[in-house]
């Protein structure tokens, strides 16, 4: 059996790389990490999301899939599709949600959400968090959710606030956008309501130590 991964001993590049694109036993290790840090930032979503009986949602960016079954208890018959790039958070979603995926509740793809496997108006909410960061052109997926998402459908975005977004592994593959920025992607992409929150929250991180960090909430349709 191989040696449990301490993350914290990850250089600032490794760690930003397994947070865009988590692979392997590293890619576990920092992804279980996230499931504690961003407890409190997916609560504030679901409360935006406003998921009622019989939505169908789509996520994009679900990790290794262990805030699937609250998103399924947020509501009485609930569809869950998750978009995610990484094959071993498909493999290991898969395995924590496979009764759900029996039942048909979760469907699970490997994909990017600049091109999603979906027809036009095939869902009613849609939900990515910590995700904008990485994408090359936030036009392209944003319209590619509003495309995906039912007239009047809803989508929640969550991402740090930019001052909130220090230290050496931010400054690796992470692009982050004050709230005028967020609203013009939004707007351009086809979203004529756009609201943001932010909420502030210390979460503490795999080193033991606290972070206090604003983190938007962005809800729009």
């Amino acid at each position: 059996m191989s040696e449990p991964v301490d993350t914290t001993k990850l250089d600032p590049a490794t760690m930003a790389k397994h947070l865009g694109n988590p692979e392997g036993e590293i890619g576990k290790a920092v992804t279980a990490n996230l499931n504690k840090t961003n407890a409190g930032a997916y609560s504030a979503a679901f409360q935006q999301l406003g998921a009622v009986s019989g939505d169908r949602i789509i996520e994009i960016g679900f990790g290794n899939g262990r805030e699937i079954p609250r998103v399924l208890s947020l509501a009485d018959g609930l569809t869950y599709f998750g978009l995610d790039i990484s094959e071993t958070m498909i493999a290991d979603a898969t395995a924590y949600n496979s009764e759900r995926i029996q039942r048909g509740q979760v469907t699970l793809a490997c994909g990017t959400s600049a091109k999603i496997p979906a027809d036009a108006n095939a869902f009613t909410k849609a939900l990515a968090l910590n995700t904008i960061y990485f994408w090359a052109d936030p036009i392209t997926d944003l319209k590619e959710l509003r495309r995906v998402l039912q007239p009047g459908g809803r989508l929640v975005l969550g991402a740090n606030a930019p001052w909130s977004a220090v230290g050496p592994v931010f400054q690796h593959g992470f692009r982050h956008y004050e709230k005028p920025a967020i609203e013009d992607l939004l707007t351009r992409a086809g979203f004529t309501k756009i609201a943001i929150d932010t909420i502030n929250e210390t979460v503490v991180r795999a080193t033991g130590q606290s972070w206090n960090r604003d983190f938007f909430i962005i809800a729009a349709e």
